[in-house]
């Protein structure tokens, strides 16, 4: 599954780069998959197999481009800057970011497009954009589905991930039309999300601060979120903790299976409740590309005593990733992604080699060890990422998150504890500003240390890819010191031309 999961994305990267035209690459795929049934009673090389799932994965990308379509705006002659109307449907959560003044900020989302005009001559399109909406009001609200007709100016993404272009434009160029269906899942859970927000804030009066962090960090409410305590976290690598990810469904998972036993609920039933139960938390928070990779791994894990089979890590993390490529393969270029399961499938190696008798004993001990490879493995696996898509170097990161993780635990327990026994959310939220005043007071503090986080070049490409494959052999694919040795070289080597450029 690993293997196949690589093939994937080596496939859909390589598609991405556009070097080998789609007819081409559909007869190889099409010669490879015959040959391999052609085999399959003789020899099949893995290789082959490989080849084929990689060549497969690079079409199926290129089924998902949105260039394909004689009518999409990638194919159409539009320039930087400039000035377009367009007709639309959000296709996604909008992300707000407040400004300094707090009045207005930055709002995001993306937007498929059904008709666009230039010179007041309107014309059917496919494809997305990413719309941004500068100086909008924390008041304006946009929900999936809703229809958008406007006025901006384009602008081509650097990293396009799933989209190439941009549409800047205020808010006063915005005409939003409600759907008119409103049952859908999505719907349900923003509903359900905005219904016991304000469990959250109980008790916390004269405490803003706090209870946006609080409802951030359980919830996924960013939008109201101080910029200056945003940037804070940016700068010491702890920006992390505000995504919806493994450790906000697997705390929600625990208290779930608590509420299972209380009632009664055989364990081997608990995958029948449990599994639609975190998918409507994820689906409630967003869909971010880290919850659902944490949701298909939980459903894997609790699946896999059902069919008779061990729950396997590695394995999750494969399928997982193979599910959302095959559904959304222009996800493989988004940053979200691929700092998800880049740092993810590291843990899990950095893990793998590890004795298992420096994670076993008391459990203070385990966990301080667990914390210690955890931090340490992130860090080495989110840097290269970091500089490239941000521009940043955080080494204090490091150290940020031997406290920065353990606090938001205990931050995200206490607000679950307040939402699903509201009769005590006081106790429960007030419980939760003595971790939050100690989170902000522990980056705050990290970031006020010199040379904690610099502004840097993006890396070339082939110093972040020769980090990784460094990297990868140091944990997984060394058996000898010489051999450590020189894949330790090659980080070196890789360090040394992201500096020099």
């Amino acid at each position: 599954m690993v293997g196949i999961a690589l093939a994937v994305s080596a496939g859909m990267l390589f598609a991405s780069l556009q070097l080998i035209p789609p007819t081409l690459l559909f007869f190889m795929a099409a010669f490879c998959l015959l040959l391999a049934f052609a085999l399959n009673h003789f020899v099949c090389s893995s290789y082959l197999v490989y080849s084929t799932v990689a060549l497969t994965a690079a079409c199926r990308f290129w089924i998902a481009l949105p260039d394909i379509a004689v009518d999409s705006i990638n194919r159409m002659p539009l320039t930087d800057h400039q000035r377009v109307n367009l007709i639309g449907r959000v296709n996604g959560f909008p992300r707000f970011y407040a400004h300094v003044s707090r009045d207005t900020g930055l709002l995001i989302c993306p937007l498929n497009l059904k008709s666009i005009g230039t010179s007041n001559d309107w014309k059917r399109v496919r494809g997305a954009v990413d719309l941004k909406i500068h100086a909008a009001s924390p008041d304006l609200v946009l929900k999936p589905g809703d229809t958008l007709q406007l006025t901006g100016t384009l602008e081509r993404n650097r990293f396009p991930g799933r989209n190439m272009f941009s549409v800047n434009l205020r808010e006063r160029d915005l005409q939003i039309t409600p759907p008119k269906i409103t049952w859908s899942p999505i719907v349900w859970g923003r509903a359900w999300r905005d219904s016991v927000a304000p469990r959250l804030g109980k008790g916390l009066d004269g405490l803003p601060v706090q209870e946006t962090v609080l409802k951030a960090l359980v919830l996924g409410y960013r939008k109201e979120m101080p910029p200056e305590i945003t940037d804070v976290f940016r700068r010491t690598g702890s920006l992390h903790i505000f995504a919806i990810s493994g450790l906000h469904v697997g705390i929600v998972g625990i208290l779930l299976i608590v509420v299972l036993k209380t009632l009664g609920i055989p364990r081997d039933k608990f995958g029948v409740f449990l599994i639609p139960l975190l998918g409507f938390y994820v689906v409630s928070t967003g869909m971010k590309s880290s919850a659902v990779r944490a949701l298909l791994m939980a459903a894997v894990f609790i699946l896999a005593p059902l069919l008779r089979r061990k729950p396997d890590i590695p394995t999750s993390v494969s399928f997982a990733a193979i599910l959302i490529l095959f559904f959304q393969p222009l996800e493989i270029l988004s940053a979200g992604f691929i700092f998800s399961f880049t740092v993810v499938a590291f843990l899990v190696m950095a893990f793998s080699v590890v004795p298992e008798q420096w994670v076993k004993g008391p459990w203070i001990r385990s966990y301080s060890v667990s914390l210690v490879i955890t931090s340490v493995a992130a860090g080495l696996a989110s840097i290269p990422l970091a500089a490239l898509f941000f521009g940043i170097f955080s080494p204090i990161a490091f150290v940020g998150n031997l406290i920065v993780v353990p606090l938001t635990f205990c931050i995200v327990l206490c607000g679950w504890l307040s939402i699903l026994l509201p009769i005590a959310s006081e106790i429960f939220n007030h419980a939760a500003v003595v971790f939050i005043d100690l989170l902000l007071g522990s980056v705050q503090g990290l970031d006020r240390i010199p040379g904690s986080c610099w502004a840097v070049e993006p890396p070339p490409l082939l110093a972040v890819l020769l980090w990784y494959v460094c990297l990868t052999a140091l944990l997984v694919g060394c058996t000898q010191a010489r051999q450590r040795w020189m894949a330790a070289g090659g980080l070196g080597c890789a360090m040394l031309l992201a500096l020099l450029g």
